[in-house]
């Protein structure tokens, strides 16, 4: 489905990402967003996760167009992107039995 979207490079890509170690990080912060923009400061306090380790993560997902960033004074807020939220969709029905 979202073939469309990515070009086939970005999927192979993509694929690699899901396969890495930290995805179940990265696909509780991209969960996270879902509710809403949020900074890094904000993610790593809901996560309950360090703020180096988000912000790392949170690098990668902009790297494969998963969220982006929006400036808003002096911080960064982040948002999930039509291909980041596309994944969730995919990601949550190959989880369903």
């Amino acid at each position: 489905m979202f073939k469309s979207y990515i070009n086939m490079s970005s999927i192979l890509k993509l694929e690699d990402l899901l396969k890495q170690p930290g995805w179940d990080t990265r696909k509780r912060i991209l969960e996270e967003l879902k509710m809403g923009s949020k900074n890094a400061y904000e993610l790593s306090k809901t996560l309950d996760l360090n703020y180096s380790s988000v912000k790392y993560h949170i690098e990668l997902l902009q790297k494969f167009g998963l969220i982006k960033a929006e400036k808003k004074g002096r911080r960064f807020y982040y948002a999930l992107t039509k291909n980041g939220t596309i994944l969730l969709l995919e990601n949550v029905k190959s989880d369903s039995p």
